[in-house]
């Protein structure tokens, strides 16, 4: 009796390995399909970043995969879309593109975003890392008596502006360009507040007339202009940036015989780089979730300290400090530099009516 519950067992066995050979090179036969088990399909995250996080997100998305991240068995994958602050959100109004998550450089896309579509705004963003607007000088014979930049650019423009080659990126492509615009806006009326009524100032149009024809260029992202500047001397004498790529165009500056110089103003702005996941329809709970979890890894004291020490960044957890004696980080190699880790005061980003006033003034001043 065992020999022949054996035997069945065998041929049951048997059977069952043909009819699975069967099933995988011809398909299902009657009614009867065998199901084999397929994995489930991954979740994906749609993350929009701005262009001066590129260098650190691919590397920290590398990372995060490396963990193997799964939420309820399903592997989580990050799928990066890199354009300028101001183009990502052109991207969702004008073009129907549909991120998991947003990371321009600044509150002001955020804001600009709420004001055309408050729903996809619903839960608070979260900050990734801090960066202060700065400008960076060359040492040359047209610099020459220029202790701070940012003394240039008063209500009346000095006769010694003429001599120098000034780049600012556009403030209706970039988020640095637009900074640089409010703070100069901001100097122009000695005030830390802007109305719309200065923003419209006709004094303030004929003064950013005079600028234009003072700049070289107002090209499209920061992140050229800081890597002309570097690459290519001679072309910018100074530059308004953002700290963080200040301090890689140091190392970008090393054995090209370039003298270069970070220089705060008096009242700067600083991008807080939010992490806004939107409440959206095409983002689901599972996608919100994962979109959390990659969150949480890039706010991690690792991910923080790789990001401070290797591009520049102010940390936004309050874990991770700057120590300006540690040599393997961008703040501690370069510390001679000018660097000033204590900002004085910071002016209030303005709300988006008075931006747009802004942009629209510089656009008729310039031509841009």
């Amino acid at each position: 009796m065992l020999r022949i519950s054996r035997t069945i067992a065998g041929i049951y066995v048997l059977a069952t390995i043909c009819l699975a050979v069967i099933t995988v090179i011809f398909g299902p036969i009657g009614w009867a399909p065998l199901l084999l088990p397929t994995a489930a399909p991954p979740i994906r995250v749609e993350f929009a970043v701005s262009s001066e996080k590129e260098a650190w997100l691919r590397g920290a998305i590398e990372r995060f995969a490396r963990t193997n991240p799964t939420i309820n068995g399903r592997a989580v994958e990050v799928r990066l879309r890199v354009a300028g602050s101001r183009d990502l959100i052109t991207a969702i109004e004008r073009d129907g593109y549909q991120p998991t998550v947003i990371s321009p450089a600044s509150a002001l896309q955020l804001a600009e975003l709420q004001q055309w579509r408050a729903d996809l705004l619903r839960d608070p963003a979260q900050s990734l890392a801090f960066t202060p607007l700065v400008a960076l000088m060359r040492e040359a014979s047209s610099t020459n008596g220029i202790t701070n930049p940012w003394q240039l650019w008063q209500r009346q423009l000095p006769a010694q502006i003429k001599n120098v080659k000034i780049g600012i990126s556009s403030p209706v492509k970039s988020n640095g360009g637009l900074q640089s615009l409010i703070l100069l806006a901001a100097q122009y009326h000695q005030t830390s507040s802007l109305t719309i009524e200065q923003a419209r100032d006709p004094g303030l149009h004929d003064w950013l007339r005079q600028l234009n024809t003072r700049a070289t260029g107002w090209p499209d992202s920061t992140g050229t202009l800081t890597t002309d500047f570097i690459i290519r001397p001679g072309m910018y004498d100074i530059i308004t940036t953002y700290e963080n790529l200040a301090l890689q165009a140091f190392r970008q500056a090393e054995g090209r015989m370039l003298r270069v110089r970070v220089y705060y103003p008096a009242t700067t702005t600083v991008s807080d780089h939010p992490y806004a996941i939107l409440t959206a329809p095409w983002v689901g709970n599972t996608e919100r979730e994962a979109a959390r979890l990659l969150r949480d890894f890039l706010l991690s004291p690792t991910e923080q300290a790789i990001a401070m020490r290797e591009y520049g960044f102010r940390p936004a957890n309050p874990q991770v400090t700057i120590d300006l004696n540690d040599s393997t980080s961008l703040f501690g190699r370069y510390r001679d530099y000018g660097l000033q880790l204590d900002l004085a005061s910071q002016l209030a980003l303005p709300p988006p009516d008075v931006v747009a006033a802004l942009i629209t003034t510089w656009q008729s001043a310039t031509g841009r």
